[in-house]
């Protein structure tokens, strides 16, 4: 038997191996191209009929008017308070932390503040005045702060107030 079994073996590969080897039929050849003789006679043209199709409307289309950006901070997504019939004011053009609080003059009934706009220009503040894109008015002028309390709608629209403060820096105060 075990003399049988190498045999076997050896049988069973050597079938394996022919049945591998079978020819495979041949690929099809391209058709040799011919040279088409040249035409010196104008032949009719025929017309074709134009086929119309219909421009297909896709299922849905994303409108994004009304929408707020799902991308901006929902912290910073604010609407002023407008208050209709009233002409803006210079300190009502720019944001508050683009304002520069340069003085502060307290010991008098009514304290006042200079604070310098981007452009280089100088303003006095004194309670009441408005300040600011959200409608900011001072609320009151400490020793080294001016506090300006601010209204708004914020992403929901809802009525907010924030209370927002302009200090004096360190190297221009005492």
């Amino acid at each position: 038997m075990r003399a049988l079994y190498p045999g076997i073996l050896l049988l069973t590969a050597l079938l394996v191996l022919l049945s591998g080897c079978r020819e495979e039929p041949p690929a099809p050849q391209p058709a040799p191209r011919r040279a088409q003789p040249a035409v010196s006679e104008k032949q009719p043209v025929t017309q074709v009929e134009a086929v119309v199709t219909e421009p297909v409307e896709p299922a849905y289309v994303y409108d994004s008017a009304g929408r707020r950006d799902p991308f901006l901070p929902l912290t910073r997504i604010r609407t002023p308070v407008t208050s209709d019939g009233e002409p803006l004011t210079p300190l009502q053009q720019f944001d508050l932390g683009q304002f520069r609080l340069i003085g502060i003059i307290t010991g008098r009934s009514e304290p006042m503040a200079m604070v310098m706009a981007p452009g280089g220009k100088s303003y006095i503040l004194r309670r009441g005045i408005k300040i600011g894109k959200n409608d900011g008015r001072v609320v009151d002028i400490r020793g080294d702060t001016v506090v300006v309390e601010e209204r708004y709608y914020d992403f929901a629209g809802q009525y907010r107030t924030s209370i927002q403060e302009i200090q004096l820096s360190k190297s221009q105060g005492v």
